[in-house]
């Protein structure tokens, strides 16, 4: 069989089971056979040193950071960097410094705080000595925060300024927490407020002074199956899980990463190579991005986060690797491409055929061309910095629209991966070769994949022409268990290793897995239509309108209401060309353009169509909607990766929603009595003949 020809290859020998499909392994598994690391990684430690010695020694530049400092309101400095041996000592002396706050390997070490140089000196402090990092992102919400903190009973947090605000602010509810080292400069209210909470208080700098002038204990260096890190889940429909992660999870994950650049499935990395990571290191696929770039000598700056400081560091970074979310690659492709719709006559036309041909050129396997590239793509390229050669997207698929402009535009591979935080990272990753979208791949090298019927639902492995069913994982990256939670980890991991990932799925005819929706999130319609609403949402966001769209019904009901969130410049564009404001006018504001009933109708006729052109079925497209112009980010209803806190989004919008349904009752009441009466005016008209 030529494995090129499939991208899933079947476990040999493996027992045939009643309502479930036969596991599947990477195509390139080596005696079919997962992956396990290697004899020499067997630890993230010895991963760096692998990395620094594949990069070219200690002098090689491996993490970069903006200088800012503050004059005149403006923010100015340069990226600077830290070589891979100014990084080892610094947080070997840090890891050391730990004994002084009265820490021994094994202990919980929390971490508050967003991207920043300082979070993995941190985090590498806690591997080199066997501590356990437990990582709370900054914008968790308080409840989260203290959850976390709480549940782990860690002692000593590092912390950023502002979250070390709201550690004052909690410490009531955290009685156990007595250190807080300050990972930035602190204003002295800060501090006061944090010593009149009854903390300790302490700057990293401080920490790591302490720990070079203290001699290194001969303490035992950790090992493959020791738990290294505690990460929480995203928290989509409750509180936080707190997954147990091992060394051995996360080198088997690095390993696999490797693994596909040496079979060419991925492109290979060196220290040629600059990446940037916009995704959270709080959440474990941001920190095993920059545990693969240091792997493999490649360096990693971590750039601002607002979306213009973002596109200046890009610019100025020059970046040949770029990690996001979906939503980051959608957005970039929407604002290039709406200054590109915009154009007319020849320069327009130009532009069209060279999208045209670079789609035929594409479809043939080849991702370049000759004379488009040089001429119309390469300016668009240079928005971000103009060395792109490769980016990779986690957590939902990329839109097709986006993944053909981005190939177009940067000439550059463009992979997606499928995994959660208890699968440490990729469960399935698409490979160089292929070039289509909506699916996830080949299984990765750590783990096998196979799928469970739900009858329930509606789904089994019979289904034709694909089998469907629950995805479940097992391998050498799959989480150790639930912290502190036996219960649930008994319901998603089986005694001999299978992983339910709670997600739905199915292969294609090559064995490519492809994600239908979470089966918690599935829900039926009066009419006995079943509803995948984040399949829905996917469609609706993929609309250049379309920043956020949340998708609600219920089994008591017969059709589908929805919050969307528009992006106001398209807004105002869309509403001009519909004439429904002057063109060059100066638009109202956007909260009064979202309230606007004749502005509601347009949006909703214009994604209704959107859905038709995207093969929705009647029953899923959306009877009414409300504009939301704020953003459900500024109510906590995003993760850290931008996924929707369904429940809670149901509890804050319950009384919109319900109105909106009013709205539907009203106007479905409006067209029965005029329907009532037209017949009543025939019938009288009929008598009178």
């Amino acid at each position: 069989m030529n494995r090129r020809n499939t991208y899933s290859i079947p476990v040999p020998n493996a027992p045939e089971i009643k309502n479930e499909t036969m596991p599947v392994l990477n195509r390139n598994a080596v005696d079919n056979q997962l992956l396990f690391g290697s004899d020499s990684l067997s630890t993230v430690y010895e991963n760096f040193l692998l990395g620094m010695k594949r990069a070219g020694g200690p002098d090689m530049q491996v993490l970069g950071f903006r200088d800012v400092s503050t004059k005149d309101g403006n923010t100015v400095g340069w990226i600077k960097w830290m070589t891979y041996g100014e990084f080892h000592d610094r947080f070997r002396n840090l890891s050391r410094g730990l004994r002084g706050l009265g820490l021994r390997p094994g202990d919980n070490v929390g971490l508050y705080s967003g991207n920043s140089l300082e979070w993995p000196l941190v985090e590498f402090a806690t591997y080199y000595q066997g501590h356990i990092s437990i990582a709370v992102h900054e914008t968790a919400s308080r409840a989260q925060a203290e959850y976390i903190l709480g549940l782990t009973a860690v002692t000593t947090v590092f912390a950023s300024v502002p979250c070390a605000k709201k550690l004052a602010e909690m410490r009531q509810r955290l009685p156990k927490v007595k250190n807080v080292v300050l990972m930035q400069r602190a204003p002295q209210s800060v501090v006061d407020k944090l010593i009149e909470n009854g903390l300790q208080v302490f700057n990293l700098n401080d920490v790591e002074a302490y720990g070079r002038a203290a001699r290194e204990d001969k303490y035992k260096q950790p090992k493959y199956d020791d738990v290294a890190t505690i990460v929480f889940t995203s928290g989509t429909t409750d509180m936080p899980k707190g997954a147990i992660l091992t060394q051995g999870n996360i080198v088997s994950s690095i390993s696999g990463a490797i693994f596909m650049m040496e079979n060419k499935d991925l492109a290979q990395l060196s220290s040629r190579d600059c990446g940037v990571s916009i995704i959270p290191l709080s959440h474990i696929l941001g920190r095993l991005v920059m545990h693969t770039m240091v792997a493999t000598g490649c360096k990693t700056v971590f750039p601002r986060t607002a979306p213009t400081e973002l596109i200046e560091d890009l610019c100025e970074i020059k970046p040949t690797v770029i990690i996001g979310v979906p939503k980051f690659v959608n957005r970039v492709q929407d604002k290039t491409m709406q200054s590109i719709k915009g154009k007319s006559g020849l320069a327009g036309s130009i532009f069209r055929h060279a999208v045209k041909a670079k789609v035929r050129s594409m479809k043939h396997g080849h991702n370049s061309h000759w004379l488009w590239d040089h001429v119309i793509f390469k300016p668009l390229s240079e928005t971000l910095g103009g060395r792109v050669r490769l980016i990779i997207s986690g957590s939902s698929s990329i839109s097709r629209e986006a993944m053909t402009f981005l190939k177009c535009t940067f000439s550059c591979d463009i992979n997606e991966g499928y995994g959660m935080t208890e699968t440490c990272g990729p469960a399935s990753f698409t490979t160089h070769d292929d070039m289509s979208t909506g699916c996830v791949g080949t299984p990765f090298p750590p783990n096998m994949i196979k799928l469970v019927s739900v009858k329930e639902l509606g789904y089994t492995v019979e289904d034709k022409p694909y089998p469907r069913g629950e995805i479940m994982v097992r391998g050498a990256n799959v989480f150790r268990g639930y912290y502190r939670q036996p219960e649930l980890t008994a319901e998603v991991l089986s005694p001999d290793g299978w992983f339910r990932t709670g997600d739905l799925g199915m292969f294609d005819d090559l064995g490519r897995l492809r994600i239908l929706d979470r089966k918690c999130n599935l829900f039926r319609l009066n009419t006995g239509h079943m509803i995948e609403p984040e399949r829905l949402e996917y469609v609706y966001c993929d609309h250049d309108l379309v920043t956020q769209a949340f998708v609600y019904g219920d089994n008591e009901r017969g059709s589908l209401v929805a919050i969307v969130v528009l992006d106001a410049e398209f807004l105002r564009v869309f509403l001009s060309k519909k004439k429904i404001i002057k063109e060059g006018s100066k638009p109202p504001l956007h909260q009064l353009l979202c309230i606007d009933t004749m502005v509601r109708s347009a949006v909703m006729r214009e994604l209704n169509s959107h859905g038709v052109e995207h093969n929705l079925s009647y029953y899923e497209r959306i009877s009414n909607l409300y504009l939301e112009p704020y953003g459900l980010d500024v109510y906590d209803l995003l993760t850290p990766t931008l996924k929707i806190k369904r429940y809670e989004a149901i509890r804050h919008y319950q009384v919109t929603i319900n109105r909106l349904y009013e709205e539907i009752g009203t106007a479905d009441a409006d067209q029965n009595q005029m329907a009532t009466m037209t017949n009543l005016k025939m019938s009288t008209a009929g008598s009178k003949k």
